[in-house]
């Protein structure tokens, strides 16, 4: 999965608190993975607390969640990640979030879009911002290809 989601964020082992009464991980997870073990994905875009201090950040427009995997108790996952898209104002990107076998047990992905926090609306990303994204998205699609149907896009 290394050569197809290039990122890697830090791993996590399910707890019994993360499961419900199947037995197995709770869906409100599959969210959080992303978020919380995502290992500096999101600083490495630019949205350190510095430019939300600016007053910019980007909000979630669009999730699909693919379930492929159970996880159960006691598993250890790790989030890769893969930028998809970009323009000035939306980022499409992927977290898959990976069993230690390589398997991945679910896809996250995501739309999201630039925000002018002062207005509260969609406004261009900085230059630089945006270049870091094209300079990813670019080495991302060196990677292998992109295996899976995705459910979102951008233009």
């Amino acid at each position: 999965m290394n050569d197809i989601f290039p990122m890697e964020g830090a791993s996590v082992i399910v707890s019994d608190d993360m499961c419900d009464m199947n037995g197995h991980m709770n869906v409100r997870h599959y969210q959080t993975i992303p978020m919380d073990y995502d290992n500096n994905f999101y600083n490495s875009l630019g949205f350190g607390k510095d430019y939300i201090a600016k007053g910019c950040s980007s909000f979630t427009v669009e999730q699909n969640i693919s379930y492929l995997k159970e996880c159960l108790k006691g598993e250890k996952l790790t989030p890769r990640f893969r930028m998809l898209n970009v323009n000035k104002k939306l980022y499409h990107y992927v977290c898959a979030i990976c069993k230690e076998s390589g398997e991945v047990s679910a896809l996250v992905e995501n739309v999201e879009i630039h925000i002018d926090m002062a207005t509260r609306k969609s406004a261009d990303m900085s230059d630089e911002m945006f270049e870091t994204m094209i300079r990813m998205k670019r080495k991302h699609n060196d990677s292998d290809d992109y295996p899976f149907e995705m459910k979102l896009k951008i233009k």
